[in-house]
């Protein structure tokens, strides 16, 4: 395989953003309640991976660390 193939795996973090701020233009376009909804998910789901403790992470984040 040559170095041009090799493909970068994204991380669980840059997927996670990536998610949200296609989420976010989605709702910013379409001003609509539930894609602002989807979008808030998605950063909430984005700033509960810095969070380590289980039972902060569970609360504070809810259902959207495991939504999709």
């Amino acid at each position: 395989m040559s170095m041009a193939q090799v493909q970068r795996l994204e991380s669980q973090p840059e997927r996670l953003w990536r998610e949200y701020v296609e989420l976010k233009k989605k709702a910013d376009l379409s001003e609509s309640i539930d894609d602002g909804v989807a979008a808030g998910r998605a950063w909430s789901a984005f700033l509960a991976e810095f969070v380590s403790d289980r039972g902060t992470r569970a609360a504070v984040h809810g259902d959207a660390i495991g939504s999709k």
